[in-house]
């Protein structure tokens, strides 16, 4: 299936090529052949980028690229640790879209009009060139209006889940005669927990008629001690009508952020990912997206409803011994799931600004952009997502996952501002409690209200320590 996929967007890039479209073949002359240092997070798509397109641009440009791999759980520390020291170790720095406001705040990026002005004279299409992006991504990464770095690998959630047993006759009557409802990949987070239930079997039992070999499990979480936990329980509480802080506004100018008035929603999400876990196939504290990805294509899970579609290639491998398995994406339960993407910025002490900027031009384009799909990326250009998704296979689990990132990522336009979390200035800083105590939460470490309170406490010390504007309690 995956050389099926491989081959339709093999067309649809020859096709590109024929259009007088501003891409890899626009290059001017870059000036400054120095190497430049680029930071990915470690995947997939990296190896993607290591083996095809970067060479690409090096042949296209004579500019070597450096590729260098960073776990998502060290990129913040590593990154932030080299701005702070001045050394100048990377051109090309990627960010968590968390992150972004931040780190233009305290100049760690450079603002991409500037570079523009400065590398791009004859602005060919740069004025145009946001346009095909989706806008809550934009949204998510400008800071006062300015646009400091460009998305290239969209992580929106969604429920990566076993079609073949949501198809199953024998299990769709079961789940009737128990729950009195079809059984349908859940729309709302009690229909999750339902099905969750359902699908968590022992040893010996059936599943589709067959008994099991080994005991079987609702959902893969990413419960582990590491920053996923924190993006679940965020599609959980947004989706309870909860939010982590709140940015109020006058003149529709953000004045300052608040803690919500209680913290009972707060409480709700706890014991509800609590009571979740339950159905969820055994976790250490290593466990994150691989983990969680591998559990449902080697066939331990029926879902995984809080997945970043950018995984789909990962999640529907076919490694069970069950011939019959099927895998498709749907939106995430309640949906409301955690959005974002993977973006790149020009550090503010490059040492070769000119081609970093090049090269973010080059993976951000329509061509670099197909060509990154093609290795497993999920697109962040509109333009992109639609042209696959009315190319691919309708039963290809990449179709469903760019039907399910679309859908989502424009739900989610004009109302990035009313969120906290996608405002504040020092998210860099709160992502981090945000983790430690989701984590500590979830695992029973600390009672829930003890938990919350001092997570709350801190985020608003971060914020006012951190950020540029001032939180109160509420």
């Amino acid at each position: 299936m995956h050389f099926i996929i491989k081959c339709i967007i093999a067309v649809l890039l020859a096709n590109v090529c024929l259009q007088a479209h501003a891409g890899v073949s626009d290059f001017p002359i870059i000036s400054n052949k120095r190497i430049i240092n680029v930071v990915l997070e470690k995947g997939h798509w990296t190896e993607y980028v290591k083996k095809n397109l970067a060479p690409e641009f090096t042949k296209q440009t004579g500019v070597k690229v450096n590729i260098i791999e960073l776990k998502l759980a060290d990129m913040l520390e590593v990154q932030v640790e080299s701005f702070v020291n001045a050394s100048a170790k990377y051109d090309v720095v990627t960010l968590e879209a968390g992150w972004a406001k931040e780190w233009a705040a305290k100049g760690y990026t450079r603002p991409l009009n500037t570079l523009a002005n400065k590398f791009d004279s004859t602005k060919k299409d740069w004025n145009n060139f946001l346009a095909p992006f989706f806008p809550s991504l934009v949204e998510i990464l400008s800071y006062k209006d300015v646009l400091y770095s460009i998305p290239y690998n969209t992580y929106v959630m969604g429920n990566h889940y076993r079609l073949d047993l949501f198809e199953d006759k024998s299990e769709q009557k079961a789940f009737y005669g128990r729950f009195n409802y079809q059984l349908n990949p859940p729309k709302s987070l009690e229909q999750l927990k339902d099905i969750a239930l359902f699908f968590t079997r022992k040893k010996g039992e059936l599943l589709k008629g067959k008994p099991l070999n080994n005991d079987f499990y609702g959902v893969a979480l990413m419960s582990g001690n590491k920053p996923h936990i924190n993006d679940e329980w965020s599609s959980i509480l947004w989706a309870k009508g909860g939010k982590w802080f709140q940015p109020n506004y006058i003149n529709n100018q953000l004045a300052n952020f608040s803690l919500p008035e209680n913290y009972e929603l707060l409480h709700e999400t706890a014991k509800y990912y609590i009571d979740l876990k339950k159905y969820a196939v055994p976790a250490n504290d290593e466990f994150a997206y691989i983990e969680a990805a591998q559990a449902l294509s080697h066939g331990k899970v029926a879902m995984w409803p809080f997945a970043y579609n950018n995984l789909w290639i990962k999640s529907s491998e076919k490694n069970s011994t069950d011939k019959e398995q099927k895998f498709a994406v749907y939106g995430t339960p309640g949906g409301k799931p955690y959005h974002g993407a993977y973006a790149f910025s020009v550090a503010y002490n490059s040492k070769n600004p000119e081609a970093a900027f090049w090269f973010i031009r080059y993976m951000t384009s329509k061509k670099g952009q197909l060509n990154y799909a093609s290795g497993g990326g999920n697109s962040t250009r509109k333009d992109v997502n639609l042209e696959l998704t009315n190319a691919l296979d309708k039963a290809s689990s990449q179709y469903s996952a760019y039907k399910s990132t679309f859908k989502a990522s424009m739900a989610w336009s004009g109302i990035i501002e009313r969120h906290g979390h996608y405002m504040s200035t020092a998210m860099g800083t709160i992502y981090t409690l945000l983790q430690h105590y989701t984590y500590l939460i979830s695992n029973e470490k600390i009672e829930i209200q003890k938990g919350v309170d001092e997570l709350m406490l801190k985020i608003l010390q971060a914020q006012n320590e951190v950020g540029e504007k001032a939180m109160v309690f509420h």
